[in-house]
């Protein structure tokens, strides 16, 4: 899963670069590759969704040129976040489902309706949630871009 988005920049790039390493390291990102006109971090990877949203990006990469600021995105964190939150709730409502069939042999109806209701469930909330986490890192770069060209822009 890809993003990119692109600003209109005159200004240092030398400082919106520092900007962004300043950010990004703090949240755990490494820098494997610095030019005068190019950044490229690599993030911790997103681990839970109370993470700040700008580790659902697995790689960024800064281009700095005379006109325009662009950031490009690999949204590592954000796939393995969505992955979670749709197969994990499925396998756990049908691990339940076998328990309770096991379990309860043939007063199994309620538990197995539970169950099913609780899959039914995740089923709709497992995509909301995977649309919503893609959206919250890509707000999160955007800022982070927007903030670049306001340092690098300043006097």
């Amino acid at each position: 899963m890809q993003y990119a988005s692109s600003l209109p920049f005159s200004g240092n790039v030398d400082h919106a670069f520092r900007l962004a390493e300043s950010a990004l390291v703090a949240l755990g990102f490494r820098i494997a590759e610095r030019t005068p006109t190019s950044l490229r971090l690599a993030g911790p990877g997103m681990n839970s969704t109370r993470e700040s949203a700008l580790v659902g990006a697995s790689q960024i990469q800064v281009h700095g040129t005379r006109g325009e600021l662009t950031l490009n995105a690999d949204l590592g964190g954000v796939e393995r976040m969505a992955r979670f939150v749709i197969l994990f709730p499925l396998g756990l409502g049908l691990a339940l489902a076998l328990f309770f069939a096991l379990t309860f042999g043939p007063a199994q109806g309620a538990a197995l309706t539970a169950a099913g209701g609780y899959i039914l469930l995740w089923m709709f909330v497992g995509p909301l949630m995977s649309r919503y986490i893609r959206a919250r890192t890509c707000r999160g770069l955007d800022a982070l871009l927007a903030s670049m060209v306001t340092i690098g822009e300043a006097p």
